[in-house]
């Protein structure tokens, strides 16, 4: 059976709580024993080597934060 966001209520928080949550989950995993999928490693390189070769590209996380979530 397929968990939805519907199912714990998540689909009624805001943006900005959704986002917590997700850092709060993506947090947890590094407590376990959970080894990311092999294509998720070689895009993470990927995207490291470009971001190191542009790295004017990009744009810090405090400033997407405060542009495009109000900052929190």
């Amino acid at each position: 059976m397929a968990v939805t966001l519907e199912q714990f209520g998540l689909d009624q928080l805001p943006p900005e709580q959704r986002l917590e949550l997700l850092e709060l989950l993506w947090d947890s995993l590094g407590k376990g024993t959970f080894t990311p999928p092999e294509w998720h490693l070689r895009t993470l390189e990927q995207r490291r080597q470009a971001a190191e070769a542009n790295p004017s590209a990009g744009v810090p996380w405090d400033e997407f934060k405060a542009r495009w979530l109000g900052g929190s």
